[in-house]
């Protein structure tokens, strides 16, 4: 019996002495989220690549969350209906999904790196908090520049997409809806997604038992970047936005799980469901491609 009771006694020793270190390292792992290193060279051959005969790019300095300035750059095109602000996921950065302006060839495109980190790859993600002030920025930057709001879309994926309903929520708690968004996999909240996100190198298990640190490790985070946990959660900024949103997602996403875009899509109901796909692969599995899901929305809200 006293043995039992040692080895469970030396158990919750490990188990909480597991907890504590991986507090203390899991910041780090969340807020040094990868960018992609490229150089200038190939910033330029992207952009000449993507700019369709006609079009012109204009560069612009923006100052996003904490003033951290933005790199934007506008995809001007001849007879355009409206500008689309096109925002990568997790580990991206704005020329990985640049391409996706091809998609939606009858608006502008306006595209940056969030955080600013391609340029400042020093300053940390702050996992959709700083994010979404940097997209309620841009739009105010569009708006400045004659754009109205109804006439901009913002295009999302996956830490983007969750983040873009946080800006929806600034932005509109201070004006007008925009004109739409089109949001695949976007994450429920941020306990959520710490969570998803450690499931995938640990397993389910050590996850589970790793709950303590997820907590301890996102509060450090908050107090490092400058956030509040609590105040991070894209479900609960979604009921009555009045701006028109679609949603897409895979039924096998192990990162944005459909449970949580389903949380979402209790307040906004235009939500597909792709069978079979996985994270960020929802667009490329359906009839017609993203591309036609995407065109299908912007007719019916007046694009």
């Amino acid at each position: 019996m006293r043995l039992a009771v040692r080895l469970l006694f030396a158990a919750l020793l490990l188990w909480a002495a597991l907890n504590l270190l991986a507090g203390l390292l899991l910041p780090d792992h969340l807020l040094r989220g990868p960018v992609p290193r490229r150089s200038e060279a190939e910033r330029v051959r992207i952009r000449a690549e993507l700019a369709p005969p006609g079009a012109t790019w204009t560069r612009h300095g923006v100052a996003g969350g904490q003033d951290r300035p933005l790199d934007l750059w506008w995809l001007r095109r001849p007879g355009s209906k409206g500008v689309a602000l096109i925002l990568h996921g997790f580990g991206d950065d704005a020329w990985g999904t640049a391409p996706r302006l091809r998609e939606l060839p009858d608006l502008d495109a306006a595209v940056f790196t969030l955080r600013g980190r391609d340029l400042h790859p020093e300053v940390p993600s702050t996992l959709g908090a700083w994010e979404a002030e940097d997209i309620a920025r841009v739009v105010a930057f569009l708006e400045g520049q004659g754009v109205p709001r109804r006439r901009i879309v913002l295009a999302s994926v996956s830490q983007s997409a969750g983040a873009s309903l946080l800006a929806l929520r600034r932005l509109e708690d201070a004006g007008g809806p925009l004109g739409g968004a089109l949001l695949e996999s976007p994450w429920r909240d941020l306990r959520d997604a710490a969570r998803n996100h450690l499931k995938g190198p640990v397993g389910p298990v050590l996850e589970a038992l790793l709950r303590p640190a997820e907590e301890l490790a996102l509060r450090r985070a908050g107090r490092i970047a400058g956030f509040r946990v609590e105040e991070v959660s894209p479900e609960r900024a979604s009921p009555g936005l009045r701006t028109p949103i679609a949603l897409l997602a895979g039924d096998r996403d192990p990162v944005t799980p459909l449970e949580g875009v389903r949380a979402i899509a209790r307040w906004h109901p235009d939500l597909t469901v792709v069978p079979g796909a996985g994270h960020c692969e929802a667009g490329g599995r359906l009839p017609g491609g993203w591309q036609g899901w995407a065109g299908t929305r912007l007719r019916a809200w007046g694009f």
